[in-house]
């Protein structure tokens, strides 16, 4: 049988997967719908596109990439920390 704390591990894995996952969503947004009605199915990086070669608001984008950057590595720092603490890493 399994066991909860055995699945820590795996678990944080698939969360960061997941996250960084999320951050590279660019290509069914931009194919299916261009951010949807209502920009229902906009995700960052098509807003980065979207601002950097549609708007063409260049300083904006590299905004975006910049904390984007900053945003997953700070989750990538706090979960290897957690992961070490507990000492799955």
């Amino acid at each position: 049988y399994i066991t909860l704390p055995m699945l820590g591990p795996t678990l944080m894995t698939v969360g960061l997967l997941t996250m960084v996952g999320y951050f590279q969503l660019f290509a069914e947004p931009y194919v299916m719908t261009q951010g949807g009605p209502l920009q229902s199915t906009l995700s960052v990086l098509y807003l980065l596109y979207e601002q950097g070669f549609n708007w063409w608001n260049l300083g904006f984008a590299s905004a975006i990439a910049f904390v984007l950057f900053v945003f997953t590595m700070i989750a990538t720092w706090a979960l290897m920390r957690f992961g070490r603490r507990k000492g799955w890493v």
